[in-house]
């Protein structure tokens, strides 16, 4: 799903007239997009629903920051977080109820407190929400300093870096494919980094 976030935001830039980066330059994240894709498949596998799924997923990531990135015209990246979280919060409530609500209440607390205990049970949900705020926050942050399209080649290029940790931390093994399409995804981030700081350069100089 990550791996195409940037060809949406490409695309919605593209239709708006909102893009500052010409042709070459926006398109260089097609081997990233190219180079994850190949790397994070295990299997060839197609339903409609993950399919549709996927889709949703991106087109909504895509207006996400788009309009996040609008909004901080007003307001910091900060202070947007902020309010998009208590927002989120207020959303998910009454789904988060009606569908998990009876699973939860019907055992799912009790047997996940059974197989790991309650100490490591409330220590893991708080460390989870922590690094997952953070995570989020240095997104929002970083969305403040980048254009959408140079936020979504990031996000994509996030996973490679999940790859590398995990082969450092635990030892994980590669494959060659895994190998080649990191490799691929990494020269295409630097050939759009390379590009879009010499957009900038001549723009200051204009």
């Amino acid at each position: 799903r990550a791996a195409l976030e940037p060809f949406f935001t490409r695309l919605h830039l593209s239709l708006s007239s909102a893009s500052t980066c010409h042709f070459l330059c926006g398109s260089l994240f097609l081997p990233v997009v190219l180079g994850v894709s190949i790397a994070s498949v295990t299997e060839l596998s197609f339903n409609w629903t993950g399919f549709l799924t996927a889709m949703i997923s991106n087109i909504s990531f895509t207006y996400r920051n788009v309009f996040s990135k609008k909004a901080m015209v007003g307001m910091d990246s900060t202070n947007l977080y902020a309010y998009i979280s208590i927002l989120s919060l207020l959303y998910c409530i009454p789904p988060a109820i009606l569908m998990e609500g009876p699973r939860l209440l019907g055992g799912g607390f009790t047997d996940a407190i059974a197989k790991v205990g309650m100490t490591k049970f409330l220590s893991d949900l708080f460390w989870v929400g922590v690094f997952y705020h953070l995570y989020n926050q240095l997104a929002t942050n970083t969305l403040e300093r980048v254009s959408p399209l140079t936020h979504a080649v990031g996000n994509v290029l996030k996973r490679v870096f999940v790859i590398g940790f995990s082969i450092i931390v635990f030892g994980n093994t590669i494959s060659r494919q895994t190998g080649v399409g990191t490799a691929i995804a990494i020269a295409g981030v630097a050939a759009y980094s390379f590009l879009k700081a010499q957009e900038q350069e001549k723009r200051a100089h204009s």
